[in-house]
């Protein structure tokens, strides 16, 4: 009579939990480098729309001071111009830099 056993052998299921592992780790090192990723895309969406506000408001309201802050953003504008033809003619703009403490963003506004 022949004894058969079926199963798995201590070797093959320790390469099997090996292999688990490994397969886990990287899917756990992926979810944590999207969830940094989406992070940071939400904080400079946040900060390209707090801006676009900023410059809305600088463009419909002529009193406006040239800096300030708004909850955690700082913001700046700032006037300068680019020569244009040989310096015949100056392209005149606004700088608006709005920042936070990880990143900033710089908006450029013309002026007539």
């Amino acid at each position: 009579m022949q004894n058969k056993h079926k199963g798995f052998t201590l070797m093959e299921v320790l390469i099997a939990v090996a292999i688990l592992g490994l397969v886990a780790t990287g899917s756990l090192r992926l979810m944590i480098i999207s969830s940094r990723s989406l992070v940071a895309v939400e904080e400079t969406r946040d900060l390209l729309n707090e801006a676009r506000k900023i410059q809305l408001d600088f463009m419909t309201n002529d009193t406006k001071p040239t800096k300030g802050t708004v909850d955690k953003y700082k913001w700046e504008i700032n006037e300068g111009s680019w020569p244009v033809l040989d310096g015949q003619w100056e392209l005149r703009y606004k700088e608006l830099t709005v920042e936070t403490k990880n990143s900033e963003i710089v908006l450029y506004m013309s002026t007539y």
